[in-house]
């Protein structure tokens, strides 16, 4: 059986992630790396681990699976206007959507935060090696997601290497809370949810949100209602 990509293993501060957005609405793609590597050379000096961190910037707002260009888009074009949290927030997609790995370790700290205020380190190491094998690079890409968030204030360090839950962050604009809903409904392999399981959802357990029947009520999405729940799904 084939080991399952990985690919997200070096630590990304959030000021790379809205330079690299930024860019990426005006740039060439030959442009992006060469500008990517000079703007990283301030906080990384290894040229192997700087290539890496453009790799891991360029799959995230540049280099999109096709799929995702719509969401990308409409990310991009919001960016100018929001606030620092929100944008935040569209990092947090595009992360998820580039790298299955950085989605599935969310997953299990949302889930893990359900049930602990605080989550060994070593905890998380293993649920990730149980999904993607017992492989140094697992470990690598482990600590590299774990050190991002919490360098983006999702997450605090406590001590031995534990990680808490820092403070939640409110999202209240309607196109965001479309753009969430969208992004749950391409990550989830059925792209149908009820409505109850996009709110509290453990893929954006960071994030203080409500998303209503009225903020669905856009050509996107298709509103299933039964007695007791109401389904949502994209649009074919």
């Amino acid at each position: 059986m084939m080991a399952k990509p990985i690919g997200f293993d070096q630590k990304v501060l959030l000021h790379h992630l809205d330079f690299t957005a930024n860019e990426a609405r005006r740039l060439q793609r030959k442009e992006m790396y060469e500008v990517l590597d000079n703007f990283l050379r301030a906080d990384i000096s290894g040229p192997k681990s700087r290539k890496n961190t453009v790799t891991i910037l360029m799959k995230i707002w540049y280099l999109v699976e096709e799929d995702h260009r719509l969401i990308r888009d409409r990310a991009l074009e919001m960016m100018p206007f929001i606030k620092p949290v929100e944008r935040l927030l569209l990092h947090w997609c595009m992360t998820m959507l580039a790298y299955p790995f950085f989605k599935d370790l969310v997953k299990e700290l949302g889930l893990q935060f359900r049930m602990q205020d605080v989550i060994p380190s070593k905890t998380l190491g293993s649920k990730m090696k149980n999904l993607y094998g017992e492989r140094r690079k697992v470990e690598v890409a482990t600590s590299a997601v774990l050190t991002s968030i919490k360098s983006w204030g999702i997450t605090e360090l406590q001590k031995n290497r534990a990680y808490s839950m820092a403070k939640k962050m409110e999202i209240h604009s309607q196109e965001l809370l479309q753009l969430m809903a969208e992004v749950l409904l391409t990550i989830n392999d059925s792209h149908i949810l009820p409505i109850e399981l996009m709110n509290n959802n453990v893929l954006f357990f960071p994030f203080h949100y409500d998303i209503s029947v009225s903020d669905l009520m856009k050509n996107k999405f298709e509103l299933i209602k039964s007695i007791d729940m109401t389904m949502v799904e994209l649009k074919s």
